[in-house]
Order: C-alpha cells, then sequence, then structure tokens
C-alpha cells in the first residue's frame, strides 16, 4: 500500500532497506553510511530524507548531493564522497536504478486466482494453473490461457485465440479471434490485436470491402502500449517478433513483419506489408510507406518518412527520410535561406550595376 507522499516521489509502506542491503542486491560499493535507511524512491528535484536517487553525470551528482536525499546511485569514478550521503557505486548505474525502481515499484492489485464469477467462458476453453480473468471478460470457445496468466476486468479474447504464460493484459484490451500472442506479453489498456486491414476497392457501388482471413502472431517478450493496434493479415500472419516494444497510440497494418528487440515510439505508422528487421528503432511520429523494406539495426529519427528500402545500420531523418547528416546539412541550409536570398539580391543589384558602367549607362538609365 502506498503512504502519502511528496509530489514526484514514490514511497512503499512495507519497503525499508539498509544502504548495505540495497548496495548487496545492485552489486555496488557504499561510500558513506551503510545502516542509513531507504524507503523511496525519487528525483533529485523531489527527494526527501529516506529516498534514493540517481546521478548520473557530474551535473546530477552535484545536484543529488544538495538535495534532501539519503542515497545516491552512480558511476564509480563520478564525483567525491560528501559528508550526510551514502553512496552506492555501481557500474551501470542506470541498469542498477531500473533495479530499484522494481524494488520500490507499489503493488499491483490483481484479479483474484481463478476466474470471475461475472466472466463469461465459452467452451472448450483451455485455462492453464494460476490463470487469474477478472470481472466482466469475455473469452470465446477454444480460446487457450497459460499458465500464470492475467487477465484484467473487461478484457474480450476471441475464439481459438492462444495467450501464452505469463500474459499480463490490461483492461479494455480486444483481441480477435484466431490471433496468438507468445509468452510474457503485456499488452496495456485499449490495445487492440487483429482487426481488419484498411482494405478497399472501387466498384460500381462504391468502396468494397477486401477480406482479411489472416491472423496476428506476437512473439515472446513483447510490450504493447496503450491504445496501440496490430491489424490482422489479409492472408497469412501480421507478425510481432519477440523482444519488440511498442509505444502508446502505435499502428501496426496489415501483413507487417518486425523482428526481433525492435523499438516503435508512440505516434508512429507502418503501412501494410512492410518489413522491419531486428534492433530497429522507429521514433516518435515516424511514418513507414506500405511494401518497404526496412534492414536490421536502422534508426529511423522522430517524425521522418519512409518511403524507400533502408539497408542494415541506416540513420534517416527528415520527410522523405534520408541519411540522417545529409538531413542535418540540409537543415542548417533551409535555416540561412533568408540571408542568402538577402546575399543573393545584394549580388544581383551589384552585377546589374558593373554591366551599367561597361555598357556605359547612367544610374538614371538603369532605373527606367
Amino acid at each position: 500500500m502506498l503512504e502519502s507522499s511528496a509530489f514526484g516521489r514514490v514511497t512503499v509502506s512495507s519497503m525499508r532497506v539498509t544502504v548495505r542491503e540495497l548496495a548487496e542486491k545492485l552489486g555496488g560499493v557504499v561510500d558513506g553510511d551503510s545502516d542509513a535507511v531507504v524507503t523511496g524512491v525519487s528525483s533529485v528535484d523531489y527527494a526527501s530524507e529516506g529516498d534514493v536517487v540517481l546521478a548520473e553525470n557530474e551535473k546530477f551528482f552535484k545536484k543529488a548531493c544538495a538535495s534532501r536525499a539519503t542515497c545516491v546511485v552512480t558511476a564509480p569514478n563520478l564525483g567525491l564522497a560528501v559528508s550526510g550521503k551514502s553512496i552506492i557505486r555501481v557500474e551501470n548505474p542506470a541498469d542498477a536504478f531500473a533495479e530499484v525502481l522494481r524494488l520500490f515499484q507499489p503493488e499491483e492489485e490483481l484479479p483474484a486466482l481463478g476466474v470471475d464469477k461475472t466472466a463469461v467462458v465459452g467452451s472448450n476453453v483451455r485455462l492453464g494453473s494460476g490463470v487469474r480473468v477478472g470481472a466482466n471478460v469475455f473469452i470465446g470457445d477454444r480460446a487457450v490461457l497459460g499458465d500464470s496468466s492475467i487477465i484484467h476486468p473487461n478484457v474480450y479474447i476471441g475464439a481459438d485465440v492462444t495467450i501464452g504464460e505469463s500474459c499480463v493484459l490490461h483492461p479494455g484490451v480486444v483481441v480477435y479471434p484466431r490471433c496468438r500472442i507468445g509468452n510474457r506479453v503485456i499488452l496495456h489498456a485499449g490495445v487492440v490485436i487483429g482487426a481488419d486491414g484498411f482494405g478497399y476497392r472501387r466498384g460500381e457501388s462504391g468502396l468494397l470491402k477486401i477480406p482479411h482471413v489472416g491472423i496476428v502472431e506476437i512473439g515472446d517478450d513483447v510490450e504493447i502500449g496503450a491504445n496501440s493496434t496490430v491489424d490482422r493479415a489479409k492472408f497469412g500472419a501480421t507478425i510481432i517478433g519477440s523482444g519488440s516494444k511498442i509505444d502508446n497510440l502505435v499502428h501496426i497494418a496489415h501483413n507487417v513483419k518486425i523482428g526481433r528487440n525492435c523499438v516503435i515510439v508512440a505516434l508512429s505508422g507502418v503501412a501494410g506489408s512492410v518489413e522491419i528487421g531486428d534492433n530497429v528503432t522507429l521514433a516518435a511520429q515516424a511514418g513507414v510507406k506500405d511494401n518497404v523494406r526496412i534492414g536490421d539495426e536502422c534508426v529511423v529519427a522522430a517524425r521522418a518518412g519512409v518511403i524507400g528500402d533502408l539497408q542494415k545500420g541506416s540513420v534517416v531523418s527528415g520527410f522523405p527520410a534520408r541519411d540522417h547528416f545529409a538531413e542535418k546539412r540540409a537543415q542548417a541550409a533551409w535555416l540561412r535561406l533568408p540571408e542568402m536570398l538577402r546575399r543573393l539580391k545584394t549580388l544581383e543589384n551589384e552585377v546589374q550595376r558593373l554591366s551599367a558602367q561597361v555598357r556605359g549607362e547612367t544610374n538614371d538609365d538603369i532605373n527606367h
């Protein structure tokens, strides 16, 4: 249970740990009082006594030491010990602090073990051991839920859906029939998996809907943010590779294939039949045209529009997207455009004046 706490501070009432115990969990070394007690986690700007904070660089180390925080997690050679502060030094402070956040994460309220009495469960459904199914959940015929999966209230799971072990489906998730979800997948509130792809043909009577008879396949350890959508394939499968992370408000169209460990940030859109390799990053508001191929380890900058294939390791930005460094040079030139136009006008006037002198014309001749 959470205690009442200052803005920006997370405190778990049952959590009290000494700096020594925290350092042991993080594999770090302590400077200062190892018996000091940590009860919460915060940023350096809102830290209170009892808090542990992160300092990845000299600037934040100084701020952390000047704050009310009890403990600072930082790098081995960053800053000097400060009186009254307990410092835990670790090789990778950011990774260590992620572990701190997990330690102090408030305990989430989960549905009770088993199936809530208000849930609707179809025929021939297979539920693994330790499954939790919340209020008003619908599970269609022949669906399969793996061991220890958690289905929060108001989730719809269609017929013949397969969900792996230790998955979490948050409130309002919809999984259309026949889609397949791997192990340890997290779908946040409002995610829709398997809606029809956007496909129409113009006919005499208007737009004719093209049936989409495929499915969506999601690999292991995938996380998809709130209100994101993944459309079912026209035929075959739309695929999200294992380990990939998709932010809020992202749209993945029909027959897209996304590789392993990709990151797709908020408000991005991927059009139909795109193939994305492994370890690709699409930054916020990126867009990808249909039928494009993006190689492994590419990075697409925020608001970039990809309209052609990208080779492995490409870093692109702009619209249309092109080599990031070329785009930066073009943007720098664009910012200088007003000055360049003024200089060009001055040069044109000077050329006119010199030409007139060569022809023996007077200023009055030029002006008239």
